[in-house]
């Protein structure tokens, strides 16, 4: 509970003014990159892209010329970049923030073109245009460079709103690991811009992680400790601005995607003991489903 407690503090300190919120993106895109070089690739991310490639192939939910929209597209654009491989799509890359990372962008791909063959199952003339692609993409001096070969646009809009894109532009929006930062007092309204971008029969694909993210600091607390809190105290001594977490649960998130009138295709999710933590009065109503969720991918389709 100590590094727990730790990071909490930490983070809020980071939190208190644009200033140190500049420094803590600033010691991030740094820091953070030297890790990502420092590592190599991660099985998690190999899994999601095998994941988000076989859901937009089990639901048709990609043809050519299509445009996509991925929400939070992160440090290295990994889900984009992988569906562009094998897809000719128009996709853009959304983030309330620039924290891009070029070295750690190429040695990702890199290391991910030596795996993909085998991790991916590619059939001999997938795997040629994966690579083809993958050789130019490595080659580029810049994100300029790989977004003319690849047909992406960035988008940084910091109020995090999807306001300026224009109603039925997209076939997909996809996330992963994202919409659990977004503002939970925008929540609905951001579901809803969902619905407004999409194309009639478009599909959103969304990766939620429903853990507690101070857990990553500290895995002797439960994966869930949020529960432990009521909204004061959290707000008080927990949330921060760099780091934010909303703490909707499963079903309060299938009700906004149903609320916004939107299909549900597939969902999947997994499930964990969270151990003998007590539950604040504001979370006693869910049931064992809900309180165990830890991630869950929402598959849906516009009408």
């Amino acid at each position: 509970m100590i590094k727990y407690v730790m990071a909490a503090a930490a983070l809020k300190c980071f939190s208190f003014t644009p200033q140190t919120r500049r420094v803590y993106r600033k010691l991030g895109n740094t820091l953070g990159q030297k890790k990502r070089v420092q590592i190599g690739i991660s099985q998690m991310y190999l899994e999601r892209s095998r994941k988000i490639l076989e859901l937009c192939e089990k639901h048709h939910a990609i043809q050519p010329g299509d445009r996509l929209l991925e929400i939070g597209t992160g440090w290295v654009h990994r889900e984009s970049t992988v569906l562009r491989l094998f897809y000719d799509v128009e996709i853009t890359l959304f983030d309330v923030w620039d924290n891009r990372q070029l070295a750690a962008y190429k040695h990702f791909f890199n290391q991910f073109e030596q795996v993909m063959d085998k991790e991916l199952n590619l059939d001999p003339v997938q795997a040629e245009r994966a690579h083809t692609l993958l050789r130019e993409i490595l080659a580029a001096q810049s994100f300029e460079k790989i977004y003319d070969l690849l047909n992406f646009r960035y988008v940084v809009n910091p109020d995090g709103t999807l306001k300026r894109f224009q109603d039925e532009t997209f076939s997909l929006i996809f996330s992963c690991s994202v919409l659990e930062h977004v503002d939970k007092r925008i929540l609905p309204e951001f579901i809803q811009d969902y619905y407004r971008l999409l194309k009639p029969r478009g599909h959103s694909m969304d990766l939620i992680d429903l853990q507690d993210h101070l857990y990553y600091y500290d895995s002797s607390v439960s994966s869930k400790n949020y529960l432990r809190y009521s909204d004061t105290a959290w707000k008080r001594y927990f949330q921060d601005d760099v780091q934010y977490f909303n703490r909707f649960q499963r079903s309060e998130w299938l009700d906004l995607y149903r609320r916004a009138v939107f299909v549900m295709l597939e969902e999947e999710s997994t499930f964990g003991d969270i151990g003998s933590i007590k539950i604040d009065k504001n979370y006693k109503h869910l049931d064992q489903q809900d309180l165990q969720c830890l991630t869950m991918w929402a598959i849906h389709e516009k009408p």
